[in-house]
């Protein structure tokens, strides 16, 4: 499934429980992704982005060498280097909501689950968020399946 977001903040360095966790999130529209991968390498990571964003997205990301093919791979590429500052201040570019999401996720984790059942944490998540103007009942429904 391919989402066009067109303003993207990436995550690629999320360790959770000794895995990576790499994602996304449009800033208009709060549309995200986020998906367990192996490393960090370009490769990975390249084929992740490859699969949820379109070519000719702006993806907004931190300095991860990883992230130095996206200009070359069709999308416009904004860096923010944190060891200067947390907001690019000639492009106004910064990874907050991708961080904002990212810390959300995590609190929605329970201690010890996130080894075992990290995907489904994510997964969750994403649909919630994808779902959110679902009826209440509904959802009341959901989180009682969880439950049990």
């Amino acid at each position: 499934m391919k989402v066009n977001l067109e303003n993207v903040n990436l995550i690629g360095g999320k360790r959770v429980e000794g895995k990576w966790v790499f994602g996304g999130v449009e800033r208009e529209t709060g549309k995200c992704f986020m998906k367990v991968v192996d490393d960090r390498t370009t490769d990975s990571l390249l084929s992740v982005i490859n699969e949820y964003i379109l070519p000719g997205s702006i993806i907004i990301s931190d300095c991860w060498k990883s992230y130095d093919c996206l200009s070359n791979e069709g999308f416009v590429h904004l860096k923010v280097n944190h060891s200067v500052n947390f907001k690019d201040p000639d492009t106004g570019a910064h990874t907050n909501t991708i961080e904002g999401k990212w810390g959300a996720v995590k609190r929605g984790i329970p201690a010890g689950k996130a080894k075992t059942q990290l995907d489904y944490y994510l997964a969750e998540y994403v649909w919630r968020k994808k779902n959110k103007h679902m009826c209440p009942k509904f959802m009341a429904f959901i989180d009682s399946i969880i439950r049990i």
